[in-house]
C-alpha cells in the first residue's frame, strides 16, 4: 500500500483544488451504457480527460470520479449487500462527508462505468484500521451486447489493517479485457468485497483511469 502518512497543509490545499475540478467534471453528464456492445468498435463515449487527483502520491496518471464514486448521494447507483454508507470522510479532500463502510460478509457493486477497449487503472482511498480480515478484493464485471454480463476479473487485493490512504493502483495489463475489443465492451461495474472475518474497511472516492496503456 502507498504510505498513509497524512500531508502537510500545502499538500492537502492542492488536493481539495483537484478534487473540486475533479467534481465538477463529474458533475457533467455521465455517458450512456454501451447497450448494443459497439463502443469498442466506434470508438466508445468514455471521457476524454481527466485529472492527476493521485499527484501527492507521485502518480501523475488522469482519473475521473466513478457516478457516485464518493458517496454525497448515498447509495444511489450501487448495489449493496450488508455494505452502508455512513458519515465520515477520507481526510484528503474533506469537501465531502460519508464513505462506504463494507464490514465482513458485504459486497459493494458500482454503477455501470464507461472504460474503453484497453486496459485500465482503478484507485480510490480506503481505510481497515484494526481491521483483522484477510483483505479488500476488487472485481471488474464486464458488460457488451444489450447489457449482457460477458464475465469478471480479478483485479487485485489491498492489505488490510492500515488507516486511510490512497490504495495502490491496478491496472489491468494481461487481464481478462484482453478480449474485450473484439467482444465490444466499453461498460464495466467495480465489485469491491472485504475477505475474511474482522473487516473494517471503508471506502472513498473510487476513481478510474481508462487511459494508462497510452500514459507515458
Amino acid at each position: 500500500m502507498a504510505n498513509r502518512r497524512l500531508l502537510p497543509r500545502r499538500v492537502l490545499l492542492a488536493c481539495t483544488a483537484i478534487r473540486a475540478a475533479a467534481a465538477a467534471a463529474a458533475a457533467a453528464p455521465p455517458a450512456k451504457a454501451d447497450l448494443l456492445g459497439l463502443g469498442g468498435l466506434l470508438g466508445g463515449n468514455c471521457p476524454k480527460t481527466g485529472l492527476p487527483v493521485f499527484s501527492a502520491w507521485g502518480d501523475l496518471h488522469p482519473y475521473y470520479l466513478v457516478p457516485n464514486g464518493g458517496f454525497e448521494s448515498g447509495s444511489n447507483g450501487w448495489s449493496l449487500r450488508g455494505a452502508s454508507v455512513v458519515y465520515g470522510n477520507e481526510p484528503f479532500y474533506p469537501s465531502g462527508s460519508h464513505s462506504l463502510a463494507l464490514p465482513s460478509g458485504s459486497t459493494a457493486t458500482s454503477p455501470v462505468v464507461c472504460i474503453g477497449p484497453n486496459d485500465l487503472g482503478i484507485r480510490m482511498f480506503v481505510s481497515d484500521a484494526g481491521g483483522t480480515d484477510s483483505g479488500l478484493r476488487v472485481r471488474v464485471l464486464w458488460y457488451g451486447l444489450l447489457n449482457q454480463l460477458l464475465g469478471g476479473s480479478d483485479y487485485g487485493t489491498f492489505t488490510p489493517g492500515s488507516g486511510w490512504g490512497p490504495s495502490s493502483s491496478i491496472d489491468s495489463s494481461g487481464g481478462f479485457n484482453l478480449l474485450l475489443p473484439l467482444l465490444g465492451s466499453t461498460s464495466a461495474r467495480i465489485q469491491i468485497t472485504p475477505l475474511g472475518s474482522g473487516s473494517n474497511w471503508r471506502v472513498d472516492d473510487l476513481y478510474v483511469d481508462p487511459w494508462i496503456n497510452t500514459a507515458g
